[in-house]
């Protein structure tokens, strides 16, 4: 095994770039100018720390990764160990004063930024759905619209007005495939650049959906998947409860699309009850139950949502695994009275007193409020407002949160997305055999209520790319920790030079170079720093930084972003 100190090889390189070293201002450690360029990013909250200690400093003087590290740890430690929430009146859980936020599916979990569902088709079946801007801007990605309601199945034209049926269905594929148009790519699913196949679902007759109602979508999937180039299929619908040990019709119809090589994910219930229904009851289904990790990555927090249970048509354990299915950001349905009022609500919140009090007087403002109500003093109808943002679960102009197993599921399904990316040749039981085995059980939980635990995406597709002949078999995780000697992996084939930064080499790119060891493979073994949470990031081609997609173990950088940390043991 070659382990990497500083090599010969790029000794004149290194001696090149420390004679073009920056001083930091605050520390005065020396800090290669590729690196500390980031400084422009600083986060303004860490900022101020940065100037509280450091009075004759400005953020224009820029500081090294450690010093802006240390101040976004001052600030991480301000947290509260309970949501201030309710304090702050916001519409989900909070634990600092300042600059909270709802994180976005790709951060909750630390989803690998390179795999985005590209060249995999999606199907979402559903009790209707809209064709969103989350799903048609600035490309359309929506292949077909099947309207298998009554009938044979056949492909409609959407109707524009808006239906209350419809609102299901657009969350649910937005969550798992929306690209966040509306919030400026913000809120965006894993899958935000897959083909999406949406088949309307039901009976325009009665609002329950029954098992013959899914049958008749899934019958029209297994016939169109190989036109439609379909590998998933998202159901979040419930049918009959199914006696356990019992193959029902629609179980038999999930095993065949199974072995035609669709992944079928399947929402596991909200009822919290032991008991399961179909298709999420068939043995190839990945059925989905909840997560609730209260919008943070301090697993901690984390607690399971009330998800159905029980054993599956084989007598296997369902749900297999879990994903977050609270404080989801989703789309409101368009023009709806619902979002009116958010775009109303939220842009009123975005203005000034003067701008506010203007407002007050507009038809808009006459509609929502009562005359009593406009009379009030601006921070009183400030603070009415936000109770109302609440309620409804505002947390943009165009989106609420909202919660279920409906929507824990296409989060499995857009990460089934991704590994299928990664690795167009996984089977439907290899994608689920790779989620159970990378997932990570909620501690202090009742195992049957979780399978294996919380979904790891960035295991998953890591593991997605170690199956026999694909690009990274055979080699570790990164990071690979032995008893003397790290291993850093990175797959990236449009890089040209990728260099490891850290604490544990005062972020100089030259100590740790990676090497090409595969196309578009780069690896570096080191000797493992001291014992500790070391900081560290990949540079590459020197102009831009990026956490370690493999890694699930992050801390805020301070510039807005995560840093991946490196642990270890005593």
């Amino acid at each position: 095994m070659n382990i990497s100190p500083l090599r010969p090889i790029h000794l004149r390189k290194a001696n090149a770039q420390t004679e073009n070293a920056v001083r930091c201002p605050l520390c005065a450690k020396s800090c290669q100018p590729q690196v500390f360029r980031f400084h422009s990013r600083i986060e303004s909250r860490v900022a101020e720390i940065l100037q509280a200690l450091h009075p004759e400093w400005h953020p224009t003087a820029g500081a090294c990764p450690d010093c802006v590290f240390e101040a976004a740890q001052q600030t991480t430690a301000q947290r509260s160990p309970v949501s201030l929430h309710e304090l702050l009146q916001l519409p989900y859980p909070a634990y600092l004063p300042q600059g909270a936020r709802l994180m976005a599916t790709p951060e909750r979990l630390c989803a690998n930024p390179r795999y985005a569902g590209r060249g995999i088709t999606l199907a979402f079946l559903d009790s209707g759905f809209y064709p969103h801007p989350d799903l048609t801007r600035p490309r359309e990605r929506i292949a077909r619209y099947i309207d298998a309601t009554e009938g044979t199945p056949a492909e409609r034209q959407f109707v524009k007005t808006p239906q209350i049926e419809n609102w299901h269905g657009t969350m649910t594929s937005c969550v798992g495939a929306g690209n966040g148009f509306m919030s400026d790519g913000l809120f965006r699913g894993l899958s935000d650049e897959a083909r999406v196949v949406l088949i309307k679902t039901g009976s325009p007759r009665t609002r329950r959906i029954h098992d013959r109602d899914i049958i008749r979508a899934m019958d029209w999937v297994i016939a169109n998947h190989a036109r439609e180039r379909i590998r998933v299929v998202n159901i979040s619908l419930g049918g009959e409860r199914a006696p356990a040990g019992t193959l029902t019709e629609l179980d038999q119809l999930v095993e065949e699309a199974s072995r035609m090589g669709i992944v079928v994910v399947a929402a596991a219930g909200n009822g919290g009850a032991q008991g399961v229904h179909s298709p999420a009851h068939a043995p190839a289904a990945i059925a989905v139950g909840g997560l609730d990790d209260q919008n943070t990555l301090e697993r901690s927090h984390w607690r399971l949502y009330p998800s159905d249970y029980g054993q599956g048509a084989d007598g296997g354990p369902k749900p297999e695994v879990i994903a977050p299915a609270r404080w989801l950001a989703a789309p409101m349905l368009l023009t709806t009275d619902t979002h009116q009022e958010g775009m109303f609500l939220w842009q009123l919140m975005q203005q000034t007193d003067r701008q506010f009090a203007a407002a007050l007087e507009e038809p808009l403002a006459k509609r929502y409020f009562k005359q009593r109500t406009r009379r009030l003093p601006i921070a009183e109808i400030r603070t009415l407002i936000r109770g109302r943002m609440v309620e409804q679960k505002f947390i943009h102009a165009h989106y609420q949160h909202v919660d279920g197993t409906s929507f824990a599921a296409p989060i499995v399904a857009s990460l089934a997305a991704q590994m299928l990316e990664a690795n167009p040749a996984l089977t439907p039981a290899q994608v689920k055999t790779i989620l159970m085995a990378t997932a990570e059980p909620v501690a202090g939980e009742p195992r049957e209520r979780q399978g294996r635990g919380a979904i790891s995406a960035p295991h998953a597709v890591a593991a997605a790319l170690r199956t026999p002949q694909a690009p990274l078999a055979g080699l570790p995780f990164s990071p690979g920790i032995t008893g003397w000697a790290v291993t850093f992996v990175y797959h990236d084939d449009e890089a040209h030079e990728v260099c490891l930064v850290g604490s544990f080499n005062q972020w100089q790119p030259y100590e740790h170079p990676m090497h090409a060891i595969r196309p578009g493979v780069w690896q570096v073994t080191i000797q493992p720093p001291a014992p500790g949470k070391h900081p560290y990031k990949f540079l590459i081609d020197q102009s831009y930084w990026t956490r370690d997609p493999e890694n699930p173990a992050v801390v805020e950088d301070g510039y807005g972003d995560y840093h991946s940390l490196l642990h270890i043991p005593l």
